[in-house]
């Protein structure tokens, strides 16, 4: 009975283990995504900065074409927080479960 109990425990260690590695890979690629996000907003100004404009470049986009772009990537980092918010919660989650599970 007692070496059940110690499988059954091992077992739920690694699938808590195998979770947290998960979670943890999730956030990265989730992060990796915000910065892409970013990158985007930081062309975008580039764009709207007229103090980096030569000569010979035109802005072209209209404000409203401009504020389209702006809500979708509003939007798009919106989600890609909410993503990164809950799977950190989820890896906050498994780790106080391992802790309680462990004590």
């Amino acid at each position: 009975m007692a070496e059940s109990a110690s499988a059954s425990a091992q077992s739920s260690a690694r699938s808590t283990s195998s979770t947290l590695d998960d979670l943890a890979l999730q956030a990265c690629d989730d992060a990796d995504t915000l910065n892409d996000v970013m990158r985007a907003y930081a062309a975008l100004r580039k764009l709207v900065d007229t103090s980096a404009l030569n000569d010979s470049e035109e802005l072209t986009p209209s404000r409203t074409e401009l504020s389209a772009l702006l809500g979708v990537l509003n939007d798009a980092l919106t989600a890609r927080i909410d993503t990164v918010n809950g799977a950190t919660s989820a890896v906050r989650e498994a780790l106080r479960q391992n802790v309680d599970s462990t004590q």
